[in-house]
């Protein structure tokens, strides 16, 4: 069979390293990379298209692929997506937080038109102990789900500043345009990682929705210190707090508590625990109790859960998963295993377009929250 003819736009840190997990499943046929800023190393086997902004409508025009690939600077997403979508092409997207309200409802509506898919590249939903968990709730292992956190607790000082102590670092070229936004926002930024394997759980989009938000700011010390400490010229005027918490309430009364952590010292963690009638998970620490099966409150290690609802992807790939993506334990290798299965009718891709419009409206909803001092009822 051959493969999936796919070109990608944005050759940056993302980027690239999807290409490199595509080119060596042999579901994809990567024949074209779009990016006018980035310098771009090719072995001749890809076309690649610089020639300014708009060079990726050239790509999709001579290549006719049927799937792109997008991974460009956050604020390209809508637009490429919905010329790729218009030419008749199935798009896969990169996550990011949401810009506006409502700013995916073009692209739903001409997939549906066309009778085209948009696969959200949501990576935290395909680890291997999100997977297993997932099954593991709709097993009712823990019972009726009340409480769940999660968030992207990630110290990006490095990628944001450089050497010199200047916001946004040409040698990473995702620091240039992210930084911008620590000057401008205050809100979660960046909701997906942790909603999204939350919402699967407790059915939020599905039989559950939100109901409403409210969210809070610290105040911002951490990006300055940095920029103080590396020789720069501090203060900033940063507006991002170093510390957002937003909390949610569903309709049928389970919270959902986020947070994005990602100026402040600390190890990377997304921060998972689900909390419900008959056990809890502490996905940080690998830890669970269950409700006479655990010895009396007593943590286990979650192992033996794990391997017990492991999901039939991570039995088939798994191990070459763990091979092929060192950098984030296997679930972009799992993604793009399922995409590629879903594309050709084997499987089902677990999430959708409405998904990743549902998660990344937490953006705009907690700025509103923060800048109102009120809850946003949904």
């Amino acid at each position: 069979m051959k493969g999936i003819k796919t070109v990608l736009i944005g050759a940056g840190y993302r980027g690239q390293r999807l290409l490199r997990l595509m080119q060596g499943i042999e579901a994809y046929n990567v024949t074209a990379v779009f990016d006018p800023a980035a310098v771009f190393h090719t072995d001749g086997m890809l076309e690649v298209y610089t020639e300014g902004p708009e060079d990726y409508k050239r790509m999709i025009a001579v290549q006719h692929p049927e799937l792109v690939v997008i991974a460009s600077p956050w604020h390209f997403h809508v637009e490429q997506a919905l010329y790729a979508l218009e030419q008749g092409c199935h798009v896969a997207m990169e996550i990011k937080g949401g810009f506006c309200l409502g700013e995916y409802d073009p692209l739903i509506e001409v997939a549906s038109r066309k009778g085209l898919r948009i696969y959200p590249l949501e990576n935290a939903v395909f680890t291997r102990e999100n997977m297993a968990m997932l099954q593991l709730v709709q097993a009712g292992v823990l019972g009726q789900l009340v409480a769940l956190r999660g968030g992207y607790r990630h110290d990006l000082r490095d990628m944001l500043v450089d050497e010199q102590g200047n916001l946004g670092n040409p040698n990473k070229p995702e620091g240039i345009w992210r930084s911008r936004f620590y000057l401008t926002e205050n809100g979660d930024l960046y909701p997906t990682h942790g909603l999204a394997p939350l919402c699967l759980a407790a059915g939020v989009g599905r039989t559950d929705r939100i109901a409403e938000l409210t969210s809070f700011s610290s105040r911002a010390c951490g990006l300055n210190e940095f920029v103080a400490h590396r020789g720069g010229t501090s203060p900033l005027p940063v507006s991002m707090g170093d510390i957002v918490i937003t909390q949610m309430r569903t309709e049928a009364g389970v919270l959902i508590t986020l947070t994005h952590d990602t100026t402040l010292p600390r190890p990377r963690s997304l921060d998972f625990e689900l909390q419900g009638s008959k056990g809890i998970w502490r996905g940080e620490f690998r830890q669970i109790y269950v409700e006479g099966e655990s010895p009396y409150e007593t943590w286990e290690d979650d192992e033996k859960y794990i391997a017990r609802y492991e999901h039939i992807c991570w039995q088939k790939w798994g191990k070459e998963a763990l091979i092929q993506d060192v950098h984030h334990q296997g679930m972009d290798y799992i993604m793009l295993r399922m995409l590629a299965a879903d594309f050709r009718g084997e499987m089902t891709y677990p999430i959708t377009a409405g998904d990743l419009a549902l998660w990344t409206s937490v953006s705009p909803y907690s700025k509103l929250s923060i800048a109102g001092k009120r809850t946003v009822f949904l």
